[in-house]
């Protein structure tokens, strides 16, 4: 999505098999973001990726564009969508985009300002971009069971990073980097969903390098980690292979330009 920014070309074949809802929750989601896009025009939505997002609201009627800067994540969306593209899409980075100011009624930005080194760039890209009374959507990383976000962080120190993502850490610092373009932020009704998680498939997950923060480590600290995880993992645990609950949060948020 611009300098810096992480390039999911090598996760265009496992991506959407990691982020998997139910269909009861991809519903709710289309519903929810539908309501928001309905009578606003064409929304842009910045790292389309395989069209996780915006295939699902394009079949609802939203008119989508889509813009990403991995040229396999977007070959696996035309893919998905039967051979051909169905609706505008450009390989392009989220800081510099390629379309002139007020073209869009609405812009999504699902999961990807955690990614965004220079994400104060892409606000005001995105302030530029959307009319006047449209509407800025942002959906931050998921939130999860104390239990995965435990072994998460153990599974990051123990691979040598210091922080998990190189971009926004915090909705807060990006509600104020909104509010100083003049936007307000709404926070929209969060939408949960009740699953579970086998510690031993989330380790698995992280030792083949599917999470996008393994792919600063070396693959021989990554596997290091990955046994060195099991070992705590285990021992505070127990089973590693029991199912244990879970909870996603998909919490999206609103900026919305004045008229």
């Amino acid at each position: 999505m611009g300098a810096g920014s992480v390039n999911f070309d090598r996760a265009a074949g496992f991506y959407d098999r990691t982020r998997r809802s139910s269909p009861e929750t991809d519903a709710r989601v289309v519903a929810l973001l539908r309501e928001e896009l309905e009578g606003r025009g064409s929304c842009l939505e910045i790292g389309v990726g395989t069209g996780r997002i915006a295939l699902p609201l394009w079949g609802a009627g939203v008119r989508m564009v889509g813009v990403d800067i991995s040229a396999r994540m977007v070959a696996r969306l035309v893919e998905k969508a039967g051979g051909r593209a169905p609706f505008p899409l450009a390989l392009a980075g989220a800081g510099a985009l390629p379309f002139p100011g007020d073209t869009f009624g609405a812009a999504l930005a699902p999961h990807v300002f955690h990614l965004l080194p220079s994400w104060r760039a892409v606000v005001s890209e995105l302030v530029r971009v959307v009319r006047p009374g449209g509407a800025v959507l942002v959906e931050l990383t998921e939130g999860r069971s104390e239990t995965f976000a435990d072994v998460r962080r153990r599974l990051a120190e123990a691979g040598g990073l210091d922080r998990l993502h190189l971009g926004v850490s915090d909705a807060g610092e990006l509600d104020d980097a909104f509010h100083r373009a003049g936007l307000p932020v709404r926070e929209l009704p969060p939408i949960e969903e009740q699953s579970e998680i086998v510690l031993d498939e989330l380790i698995g997950v992280f030792e083949r390098g599917e999470f996008s923060y393994t792919w600063r480590m070396k693959e021989s600290t990554r596997l290091r980690a990955a046994r060195e995880v099991r070992e705590w993992a285990r021992r505070r645990y127990g089973s590693l292979e029991a199912p244990r609950p879970d909870t996603r949060v998909i919490a999206w948020r609103a900026y919305d330009l004045p008229p």
